[in-house]
């Protein structure tokens, strides 16, 4: 089987790693891969890697944060049907047999698979309609249409975003893969942090922004300290200047300087989870939530808000805790409960690990992929009476 997949961006970011994992395993399994990049990034050094072979082919996403001006629209749509039309032809002289898209930023792999008459996988990592900066250059309702309508198979990474979906696709046309998680330690340098390590250590993955709840993670620990909890809080990721210095203005507000510790951006987040007490997971909704899986594998307590794919992932008090979203004295609550409780920290810990470890391996999401893959080509295949 020769399969061609299209991926957003050239990055390490969540999505970009569910597709490397599911690469090496289908590569495992004898597929032949080719991956299309819109430009250069950390993401073909990991391909080479792999042997893998990959093009560079720039194309446009079709949604952008806020709706820009109706020609900028229209010069991108045009520009991704310019760029479908030469990777269609790249497809045919390749002689592929699937083409798949990684996330639902860009529908240039689609297109080119209905120009190159292949039948076509898309994989959504994200809803379309819980980012309100969000914008389809078609309007969320058109773009789920045509993803409907241009794919032979819909896969999504969670019984939410299937929900979601569900207004404009028909559910059983979509397919929940959770994808592998496998976890890898490259030794950053944690200790050279100035921080207390005697602490009780609160640690937050994720890129800095207001959706993924850092403000709420500070406001909760400003509450947890006010009540005598020795506590520390490590936010883990890189974001935009302006929300990193509002976050930097609430923890002087609260008087939180020697308590909060800003790491920026990591390549590798897992030896910041490892030397985590807990880890706090405060997004407003995620679609799957690779952070929480990682750290589950990695035998740590989380505390996470009860909404989208972590639901899915986390039963409340057997293997770590929910709070509701948006109330930071709930989750001070759950914190200086599980600072008070070792013992059941650990459990909890515990049995994460357990629930985790078999069922977010690289073997079973490629089998279940590649199973999927099989069933469209037979049916490609397959005269219709």
């Amino acid at each position: 089987m020769r399969v061609c997949f299209v991926s957003h961006t050239a990055n390490r970011n969540g999505a970009e790693l569910a597709l490397l994992e599911l690469l090496q395993g289908l590569s495992k399994s004898g597929v032949q891969c080719l991956v299309f990049v819109p430009r250069k990034g950390p993401l073909l050094i990991e391909l080479t890697r792999l042997n893998i072979e990959w093009r560079i082919l720039g194309y446009p996403w079709w949604w952008k944060p806020w709706r820009r001006s109706l020609p900028h629209r229209v010069l991108r749509t045009l520009k991704s049907l310019v760029a479908s039309v030469r990777m269609a032809i790249i497809l045919v002289q390749w002689r592929c047999d699937l083409v798949y898209t990684n996330t639902v930023a860009s529908s240039t792999g689609a297109l080119a698979a209905r120009l190159a008459r292949k039948p076509h996988v898309w994989h959504l990592h994200e809803s379309g309609y819980r980012n309100s900066r969000m914008q389809f250059d078609l309007g969320a309702g058109l773009a789920a249409r045509l993803i409907n309508r241009l794919s032979a198979l819909i896969i999504v990474v969670s019984r939410a975003v299937a929900d979601d979906y569900s207004r404009y696709i028909n559910s059983e046309r979509m397919h929940v893969v959770y994808q592998s998680v496998t976890l890898h330690y490259e030794g950053e340098k944690a200790n050279d942090l100035k921080h207390d390590n005697s602490a009780f250590q609160c640690v937050v993955v994720g890129s800095l922004q207001p959706w993924k709840g850092q403000a709420e993670a500070i406001t909760a620990l400003a509450e947890v300290v006010h009540r005598g909890v020795d506590a520390h809080l490590l936010l883990v990721g890189g974001g935009e200047k302006s929300y990193l210095a509002e976050l930097h203005r609430q923890v002087e507000d609260h008087g939180l300087e020697q308590r909060v510790t800003f790491t920026g951006y990591v390549n590798d987040p897992m030896q910041f989870i490892r030397m985590a007490d807990v880890i706090l997971m405060c997004s407003r909704w995620e679609a799957f939530g690779r952070v929480t899986v990682e750290a589950m594998l990695a035998g740590k307590a989380v505390i996470a808000s009860a909404r989208g794919g972590t639901i899915e992932q986390i039963e409340d008090g057997k293997t770590g805790l929910l709070y509701e979203c948006g109330n930071p004295f709930e989750l001070a609550e759950k914190i200086q409960y599980l600072y008070e409780n070792p013992g059941l920290r650990l459990k909890l810990g515990q049995a994460a690990h357990t629930w985790a470890a078999d069922r977010f391996t690289q073997e079973r999401y490629a089998k279940e992929m590649l199973d999927l893959f099989t069933q469209v080509l037979v049916k490609e295949k397959t005269p219709v009476d």
